[in-house]
């Protein structure tokens, strides 16, 4: 269950989402009406921007991309977590217990015996995470469809490739986005420490 949102297909997830937040018939606009927390529905991924004002501050706050985000964390969230658990779990207690014995807090056995296991898997993580946000293009297209401020590189090279039938600009396009991940992962593993992990 844990991994239900990773696992399952990305058009139902996505297609959920939608529904959930639709502006005329979605539960969380009818709550958000019905609490008082909003006047009017909001078009949770169609809607650019909102402004409110907060403490006599003007805000605008990026209705669209928050919303896709909110999503990819739900989403990908528990793949991440399943790792550093295993991670976490793999670590000796010998160590813990050899640290509570010398005095050690919770704050310091997390700080200088965890967070040393765990650096190598968060490193792993972080370039997987780094390189699939980059290529993202089915949730945000399912979404948004590229629109209100989530167009990303990808949506790009499906409206060159597919929409308007430029192949060329498409695949150039999409072999930058390839050379640029490809390059960033060799400094980035060149630069990992490989102590751990």
């Amino acid at each position: 269950m844990l991994l239900f949102p990773y696992v399952a297909p990305v058009i139902a997830v996505a297609f959920s989402w939608v529904i959930l937040f639709d502006p005329f018939s979605g539960p969380v606009n009818a709550m958000l009406i019905e609490l008082g927390i909003s006047e009017k529905s909001i078009n949770f991924f169609g809607k650019r921007i909102t402004s409110f004002s907060f403490f006599g501050l003007e805000i605008n706050f990026p209705v669209a991309l928050s919303m896709v985000i909110l999503f990819e964390i739900w989403r990908y969230f528990p793949l991440s977590f399943l790792f550093i658990l295993a991670r976490m779990q793999s670590i000796p207690s010998d160590l813990y217990e050899a640290a509570e014995m010398d005095g050690a807090t919770p704050f310091q056995q997390f700080w200088f015996l965890s967070i040393p296991h765990i650096i190598g898997i968060l490193a792993v993580l972080f370039l997987l995470r780094f390189i699939w946000t980059f290529n993202k293009f089915d949730d945000i297209f399912l979404l948004t469809g590229g629109n209100a401020g989530t167009r990303t590189l990808t949506v790009n090279v499906y409206e060159q490739a597919f929409a308007i039938s430029n192949l060329g600009a498409g695949a150039a396009v999409a072999v930058v986005i390839f050379m640029f991940l490809l390059i960033f992962s060799i400094i980035f593993i060149k630069f990992t420490p490989r102590d751990e992990g």
